[in-house]
């Protein structure tokens, strides 16, 4: 039976990103100059819609983060929550103010919300693939600098469940430190883990595999079996007889993440999630 990842919602906002989204369309000037020649002086109350333009349908994300983006008095009509499906044409929300803040806004919002959404909905079509599975799906670190915390949001909204979210939250040991420190056993040994921190430990072969059993009970949280066929997979996990907790990572795919899943392993990893989500196709246009 999977574990439910806690429900969370995405409340905490970074200003300075939705700041710099604007900087980099108003300037240093601060100003939308196409609106100031035609609306200025004016206070024009407009009605704006968000539609889907993809085919098929998406899974919503964004909604926290576009109320922070619109100024308190406009008006917000949402039609579907995060997590939500929304199909092919469908309305997102609708937006009502000032025509002048409203317009501005607009490709700040749908930037965001186009990446979001895009990630949400690559998460919940591998989701979709091992639903009837004990296997969950993870993030990784393969995020857009600055935006980490809101990809990984999406990537909840979609189904999956986050990974660590930095350096700071878990240990996990990989291929670099090991190869620095001179082997796995080495690398083991001179773990220190006074905050009892979550030990993660990439494994690249059986033989590794076997150092970890010898070296890591009571210190390691779980392995990972990294770049590994199915059949290396199941001969580690017969090897481990789940005294660690296991992750499969690397080269994993929709071609194969369901022969990954009935191998029995517990987490995959996934970096396409956010690494190759791309953006969506959504559009803003005025309510008649």
């Amino acid at each position: 039976m999977k574990k439910k990842q806690p429900e969370w919602q995405l409340n905490e906002i970074d200003q300075s990103l939705i700041d710099l989204a604007f900087s980099e369309d108003i300037g240093s000037h601060g100003q939308d100059a196409t609106s100031n020649a035609l609306l200025a002086g004016s206070d024009i109350p407009y009605e704006m819609k968000v539609i889907s333009k993809e085919n098929h349908s998406i899974v919503v994300c964004g909604q926290a983060l576009v109320r922070a983006i619109y100024p308190k008095d406009v008006v917000l009509d949402w039609r579907v929550s995060d997590g939500s499906q929304l199909g092919s044409g469908e309305i997102l929300f609708n937006v009502k103010g000032d025509a002048g803040p409203l317009l501005m806004a607009e490709r700040v919002v749908l930037n965001f919300l186009q990446r979001l959404c895009a990630v949400a909905t690559t998460t919940a079509t591998f989701v979709d693939l091992i639903q009837d599975t004990d296997m969950q799906l993870l993030d990784t670190r393969k995020t857009t600098p600055g935006m980490r915390h809101l990809e990984k949001y999406a990537v909840h909204c979609g189904g999956g469940v986050n990974h660590r979210m930095g350096l700071y939250d878990a240990i996990m040991i990989k291929d670099n430190h090991i190869d620095l420190l001179g082997g796995m056993e080495n690398a083991l040994l001179r773990l220190d883990n006074p905050s009892k921190l979550p030990v993660i430990v990439e494994v690249r072969t059986i033989d590794e595999l076997a150092m970890v059993m010898k070296h890591g009970q009571g210190k390691v949280t779980r392995v990972l079996l990294d770049n590994m066929s199915v059949s290396q997979l199941s001969d580690c996990l017969e090897l481990n007889k789940r005294i660690f907790e296991t992750e499969a990572s690397g080269g994993i795919s929709l071609g194969n993440i369901r022969d990954i899943a009935n191998t029995g392993v517990d987490f995959a990893s996934v970096g396409a999630l956010t690494h190759s989500a791309g953006s969506l196709d959504l559009s803003m246009k005025a309510v008649k």
